[in-house]
């Protein structure tokens, strides 16, 4: 796991720097197709796109066909997909922080509620409210911060693979694990949409920590 998750001594792990909202994403090799077009020209675009070296991931976003596996073009080209506002979000926010037990085929990406994208097998639109305050910049592609992005894990996303993600981060974080699981406490608290909120906060005292575990041992390790 990266040191992406690392806390600062601030109430809100800061996983890198804000990105603006109308900032397109660092490519990683992702373009829309009128950029590919401006860049390659039509002509030899529609050729790569009929020879196999180039593919359209998703309507309107196309990569080399080397790097269509790749998470983190994917990710971006999710990103140009959704437009401008959108963070990656839940499970694809979790292990784009680092988390191996992050595991899903799909990109998950949140985009305001003025906005409609139709959802795929493998890129997944959610509609929420979008506070800056809560993305950051990884890679140069917009994120939901760690504690955001666990409380929606915990709330919507498999059980087995939320408590996994949590733990795996709490693990991590070693001497800050307690201060990450009061950061995820309070979002869940002030979440908007209920749905989850009490299986998440049963996970989330359910997860093991370090520090957790040092706190149960007797005095003196004793039996």
């Amino acid at each position: 796991m990266t040191t992406n998750i690392a806390l600062p001594e601030t109430d809100r792990p800061a996983a890198g720097s804000r990105v603006p909202p109308d900032r397109s994403p660092t490519s990683h090799a992702a373009l829309t197709r009128v950029d590919a077009e401006r860049l390659l020209g039509r002509t030899e675009l529609d050729a790569a796109l009929d020879d196999g070296t180039w593919t359209e991931l998703w309507s309107g976003v196309v990569v080399p066909a080397q790097f269509a596996e790749d998470r983190r073009t994917r990710a971006a080209a999710a990103l140009l997909r959704a437009g401008p506002h959108a963070v990656l979000s839940g499970v694809t926010a979790v292990a784009m922080h680092g988390c191996t037990a992050a595991r899903d085929d799909a990109v998950h990406v949140t985009i305001p509620y003025d906005r409609e994208r139709r959802s795929t097998a493998d890129l997944v639109f959610h509609q929420a409210w979008i506070r800056e305050s809560d993305v950051v910049e990884l890679d140069g592609l917009r994120v939901h911060a760690l504690d955001f992005a666990t409380a929606e894990l915990l709330c919507t996303g498999p059980q087995r693979m939320a408590l996994a993600c949590l733990e795996q981060t709490l693990d991590e974080l070693a001497g800050n694990a307690e201060h990450f699981r009061w950061l995820v406490a309070e979002r869940l608290a002030r979440r908007r949409d209920r749905r989850g909120t009490r299986r998440a906060a049963a996970l989330l005292e359910l997860a093991w920590s370090p520090s957790s575990a040092e706190e149960a041992e007797p005095v003196g390790g004793a039996r």
